[in-house]
């Protein structure tokens, strides 16, 4: 289950998609759209195994909410909004992306939003390095195939390798185990452990040994053939 603080509002049942009425977007609580929202109602809750046929615009990557730029939505394909579309392509597969960025905010300590929940979940007060493991936590208890993982986090290392080096090295350990043995990583697992107040340096270790490993699968090649010592 994808947790409130890194929902979108245009997955909540608040939300108003009123442009082809007139241009505008309105959530029926008042709030301006953001996320981390205490009134987040999921109004795909009971459609996330259905058939691709009945899918909603909302969670599609040709989407685009443009209401706080031009009072406007937008399909990439130019298609009125609507079901049944043939060029679906389901957005969850680059969900990723939106939470090594938050990961990158919390652990540079450009934002607190959201950390209220957070720190209430874990009953503690927690840095910004902790922040960033209990949002990638988040990630990687969506349950999503592997392959969007690694495909990801092979187009987007170079742009946080500086700001964010110790996931880097964690991401990147779980990425060789995967090229050299065909492993999958216990990520979930590992930032629980994290979380547990296990030291990252031990648990990187820990990723090389194998001692994360979820069985064998189909490997997916890096783009990159770094290995770490």
């Amino acid at each position: 289950m994808i947790r409130l603080e890194t929902r979108f509002c245009i997955e909540c049942e608040n939300f108003e998609d009123r442009g082809e009425i007139d241009g505008v977007v309105v959530c029926a609580k008042g709030h301006r759209p953001e996320i981390a929202c205490a009134d987040f109602k999921d109004k795909f809750r009971d459609m996330r195994k259905v058939n691709l046929k009945i899918r909603l615009c909302g969670e599609c990557e040709n989407f685009e909410d443009r209401g706080e730029i031009d009072g406007t939505v937008l399909c990439a394909k130019g298609h009125r909004p609507g079901v049944s579309c043939e060029d679906f392509k389901d957005r969850l597969v680059d969900i990723f992306y939106l939470y090594i960025y938050w990961a990158y905010l919390y652990e540079t300590g450009k934002t607190d939003v959201g950390t209220e929940s957070f720190e209430s979940r874990y009953l503690r007060k927690l840095s910004g390095q902790e922040l960033a493991y209990a949002c990638l936590l988040d990630y990687f208890e969506l349950g999503l195939d592997d392959s969007y993982f690694h495909r990801c986090w092979n187009i987007v290392r170079k742009n946080y390798e500086k700001e964010l080096p110790m996931i880097s090295k964690i991401f990147d350990a779980a990425l060789q185990r995967s090229d050299l043995h065909g492993e999958r990583t216990d990520l979930k697992k590992v930032f629980e452990d994290l979380l547990s107040f296990k030291k990252p340096k031990e648990t990187i270790e820990k990723i090389l040994k194998g001692d994360y490993r979820r069985g064998s699968f189909v490997r997916f090649k890096s783009t990159s053939q770094k290995v770490l010592p």
